[in-house]
């Protein structure tokens, strides 16, 4: 059981590296990646910091999943309500994402948002004919 324990957490650790780099490389990632990356990142810690079992890791990796969904969900239409959470989400971009300029950030982040922008006006285009 010991060893199911260190390979579910393994996989933890991977996720955690996967998301976290994603939201280096992808610079216009949005909530729920960043969500993600910081739950799974955090979750490896707690677990291989304290003295709990490594097996905890297999009812991390799938509640995980869903708590990124429910909570960027929420995030997004309720701000008010994960204000801290969003809070401490910035910083930990901001700690990811040392050494990239600022600008080329702002860049892609605003391509993204005049892309998705475009995309809602052409369907609103099409819807009307």
């Amino acid at each position: 059981m010991n060893a199911l324990g260190y390979i579910v957490y393994a996989v933890l650790i991977f996720i955690a590296i996967t998301w976290t780099v994603g939201v280096r490389v992808k610079l216009d990632a949005g909530i729920h990646t960043i969500f993600g990356a910081l739950f799974f990142l955090t979750s490896a810690i707690v677990v291989g910091v304290s003295g709990v079992s490594k097996l905890h890791s297999l009812w991390l990796i799938p509640s995980g999943f869903i708590l990124v969904i429910i909570s960027s969900t929420f995030a997004i239409h309720i701000p008010p309500l994960f204000y801290l959470i969003r809070l401490i989400s910035s910083a930990f971009v901001i700690i990811v994402r040392i050494g990239i300029p600022a600008s080329k950030i702002k860049a892609i982040q605003n391509a993204d948002t005049k892309a998705m922008v475009e995309k809602f006006v052409s369907q609103m285009n099409s819807e009307d004919k």
